[in-house]
């Protein structure tokens, strides 16, 4: 099966393109963002040589598939045993590998295209493991692309945040084209696209040793088209027609401040790609103070909450039903959001404990909270057994607020996985991410309350 992979940046026309390149036949599903979101939790689940580890992953994997907005029909579930027989080897990858032929399969396509435009960040793991596939790089002038992702129900809203983002992501498509070279790694730019579809279109099809279809051109009659359309306002223009005119918006649309943000950010990046500047000039970039920066991350959260509050009750809904999967495997996380949960993920530490195993011990003078991944424990007061924990409990929270020692012994009953959260770690988390700190210590007096109520 070939592979394809569209990277860049979200709000640059991919979902375009991706419908465009299935009229080709190729099979393009709607992105579920599987390495994306899951790729970071992937150490959560374990020794993969174990087999119960293994069906975890593939299970939880196959899930985040299932409940993907805009669904990857015919596959309303996947075969767990057929995806597990497909992997060359016990990764995420393979399981992400293994999905996406299925679906090329159900749709009698032998090549499929993946539109996960953040997925440049795992170009070598790609490489390694399918047999040398091609990139699109398709990219977007950053002013529009800031633009657009602050009108968007999703991303960041502050251009500060967004051009650096976006300046990120081109910076690490540029250098993989540079390693991987022509013959697998094509560029187009959004405007060309809206510009000269067709000519744009033949060529990327040439790449891609396709031939070209009339049909490209009319994507937006396609039945995945109106389906991905009817699902959410950030997709609301893909059943009409290219709209030729919607590049350079920012002029007209963005403040002079907004704009001079972002050439600062990321006018180097602007420069690379053949984007004249407006306002900031090379060397003349705009140094930001700590003070702004505190006030940029402020007006970026209340912007999130304000256009979070404005979303269509609907999509809301289908994005956390896909999103509640990560908060099921972590989850005393529940609450907090995708980034949230990854941010405060670089704190904690993984320990796995096999029958019999003591993680705390009655009278220790420990102040750290331990929280259950998976399996059960039991808790101990002088020998007497007081309760079992599953699957989200917190405990060590009593020494962890009292700093007094430990009042209870905690053991494994099955092989259990526990995530460790030091007194000291959570001391630079209120320090760096109050906002965790404060979602964590409420986790921690709501389960005290229900222990003693």
């Amino acid at each position: 099966m070939k592979a394809v992979f569209i990277v860049g940046e979200q709000r640059s026309g991919s979902n375009l393109l991706r419908l465009m390149l299935a009229q080709a036949g190729i099979a393009a599903p709607h992105p579920a963002h599987l390495l994306t979101r899951m790729m970071p939790l992937a150490a959560s689940f374990g020794d993969l040589s174990n087999d119960s580890n293994w069906q975890q992953l593939v299970d939880d994997s196959c899930v985040l598939i299932e409940r993907n907005p805009v669904p990857w029909n015919p596959l309303k579930r996947l075969d767990r045993a057929n995806i597990t027989q497909r992997c060359r080897d016990r990764s995420l990858v393979a399981i992400f590998g293994a999905i996406m032929d299925t679906y090329a399969e159900a749709h009698n396509q032998s090549m499929w295209a993946c539109k996960s435009m953040g997925y440049i960040e795992f170009a070598p793991q790609l490489d390694a493991y399918f047999k040398d596939p091609k990139y699109i790089y398709l990219y977007r002038d950053g002013r529009d692309v800031t633009l657009s992702f602050t009108r968007a129900v999703i991303g960041e809203k502050h251009p500060y945040h967004i051009a650096k983002g976006w300046a990120k992501l081109q910076r690490m498509c540029l250098t993989e084209r540079e390693r991987i070279g022509p013959q697998r790694f094509f560029s187009l730019s959004y405007e060309e696209l809206l510009a000269n579809s067709e000519q744009v279109l033949r060529s990327c099809c040439t790449f891609l040793d396709i031939p070209f279809r009339d049909e490209m051109l009319s994507f937006h009659d396609s039945r995945d088209a109106v389906s991905t359309a009817s699902k959410s306002q950030l997709w609301q223009n893909l059943d009409q027609p290219v709209m030729k005119d919607n590049s350079r918006k920012f002029l007209r649309d963005m403040s002079e401040e907004s704009v001079r943000i972002i050439e600062s950010v990321a006018g180097d990046v602007l420069d690379q790609l053949g984007y004249d500047r407006v306002f900031v000039q090379p060397g003349e970039e705009q140094a930001f103070t700590p003070e702004d920066l505190s006030a940029f991350a402020q007006e970026n959260e209340q912007a999130k909450e304000a256009k979070k509050a404005l979303m269509d009750s609907e999509d809301l809904e289908r994005r956390k039903h896909q999103l509640s999967l990560l908060t099921e495997r972590v989850y005393f996380l529940k609450g907090l959001s995708h980034g949230q949960i990854l941010r405060f993920l670089a704190y904690l530490e993984e320990r796995h404990y096999e029958p019999g195993d003591t993680v705390m011990y009655q009278g220790e003078e420990t102040q750290d909270i331990f929280f259950v991944i998976s399996g059960s424990l039991e808790v101990l007061q002088d020998d007497k057994k007081l309760a079992e924990l599953t699957d989200g409990a917190p405990f060590g929270e009593l020494g962890f607020i009292s700093k007094e020692p430990r009042t209870a012994t905690v053991r494994a009953l099955s092989a259990a996985r526990v995530f460790h959260l030091r007194r000291q770690d959570f001391a630079a988390l209120e320090e760096n991410d109050p906002g965790i700190a404060v979602r964590v210590l409420w986790l921690i007096s709501e389960h005290l309350v229900s222990r003693f109520a």
